[in-house]
């Protein structure tokens, strides 16, 4: 609730002068109003967007974006991201990082290839709960004509190892552990998701000893190939531009939960269109026949391009925050979703006003909002934050 009057806070001081009470804020006002808003999104700075940070906002992954639809479309309205069939605990974080170019990538072929993920940037007030690796497959041109492939060349094992102990040339070969494989039909995959986990989690606990992790690419029967479909590196042969090579290359998806969201109950995560069109429903009916205005919900929209942050913002644009204002008279009428507490207080109050105040219109129920943004490294991240926007009023 401190977090909303904050945002309901900021926006009123910049919005169009007509709307503002006190006039614009002075530059260190707005720095503290900014810096508790950022501070509420989790946030130390603003990201500083440079050329390389929006060229990469032109081109958000696909999978992020997959997610981002998927939380914001889903029945349920809850912090945690909804992520079925993974072995994924409670998260309400997803950060992408892509692999750190070095010399030694020139030592590696296209099917086994050494990847390196600089995870040391996570804030350490996060809790790691899954990593996974998103790989590409390109697909197979003149060839998904062809109605009996051989095993050799339809499916291929995609082996990630990681690296323990690096080798020394001539010396003595690198201590390697398996973290996942997956066996690909490179007739029908366009992706596949290799779990990291184990290394994740030893990167951040040991971060002088991130060495990265060799991804080997097989035959069925375990011969090595030469040709693999699934995207390891840019390509040396065709050149492969920037812009080209960005949708398709491997991401490593780190899953984390920043504490600030308690879990709600079963009985609570009820259908989000249905308490959408109910809250409609009953604004409606919520005016007394003389014209007195009762306590209900009212439209405000917060707009990231007023105040400045569309840049690293990606989605949404902005969304619906709503207030609550209006009267509580007495007697109270049964939509109001009152306390008994409210009850009591309002009842006093028409006894004797002197005594206490009237019951408040405040918010009673109130939504999560996803946004996904580039943070200050530059990274695609997609949160959640739970009581954003209004969806019920009442006296209390």
């Amino acid at each position: 609730m401190h977090g909303l009057l904050l945002l309901l806070a900021f926006i009123v001081l910049t919005l169009e002068p007509v709307m503002r009470v006190s006039g614009s804020p002075t530059p260190e006002s707005a720095a503290v109003i900014e810096a508790n808003l950022l501070s509420l999104l989790g946030m130390s700075r603003r990201p500083k967007m440079d050329r390389e940070k929006l060229r990469r906002r032109a081109a958000i992954p696909a999978v992020m974006m997959q997610l981002y639809k998927q939380q914001t479309n889903q029945e349920l309205d809850t912090a945690t991201l909804p992520l079925p069939g993974r072995h994924i605990r409670s998260a309400n974080t997803v950060t992408t990082f892509t692999h750190t170019d070095s010399a030694l990538d020139a030592r590696f072929t296209n099917e086994r290839f050494r990847l390196q993920f600089d995870v040391s940037t996570l804030p350490e007030t996060e809790k790691v709960t899954g990593a996974e690796l998103r790989l590409s497959v390109a697909p197979r041109k003149g060839e998904e004509d062809d109605a009996s492939p051989s095993p050799s060349q339809r499916y291929q094992r995609v082996q990630a190892l990681e690296i323990m102990k690096p080798g020394v040339k001539g010396k003595s070969r690198a201590i390697l552990r398996s973290i996942d494989s997956k066996v690909v039909d490179l007739w029908t995959s366009e992706s596949v998701a290799l779990d990291l986990m184990p290394a994740v989690e030893r990167w951040r606990s040991a971060k002088d000893e991130n060495y990265g992790i060799i991804i080997d690419i097989r035959s069925a029967s375990g011969e090595r190939v030469s040709n693999s479909s699934i995207r390891l590196r840019r390509s040396l042969e065709t050149h492969e531009s920037e812009s080209d090579w960005r949708p398709v290359e491997p991401l490593l998806l780190v899953y984390s939960d920043d504490g600030r969201n308690n879990q709600r109950r079963v009985e609570d995560l009820v259908n989000r269109r249905k308490r959408a069109a109910a809250a409609a429903t009953a604004d409606r009916k919520r005016r007394r026949k003389n014209g007195w205005d009762i306590c209900r919900r009212r439209r405000l929209y917060v707009d990231f391009a007023d105040v400045g942050w569309n840049d690293w913002i990606v989605a949404p644009s902005g969304y619906d925050a709503f207030y609550c204002a209006g009267d509580c008279p007495f007697p109270l009428p049964d939509h109001l979703n009152t306390t008994n507490h409210a009850v009591v207080q309002t009842l006093v109050n028409s006894v004797n006003p002197n005594l206490v105040p009237k019951a408040c219109c405040v918010p009673t129920t109130l939504q999560t909002v996803s946004m996904l943004y580039l943070d200050e490294h530059g990274r695609t991240v997609l949160k959640t934050y739970a009581d954003m926007a209004v969806e019920g009023c009442g006296c209390r």
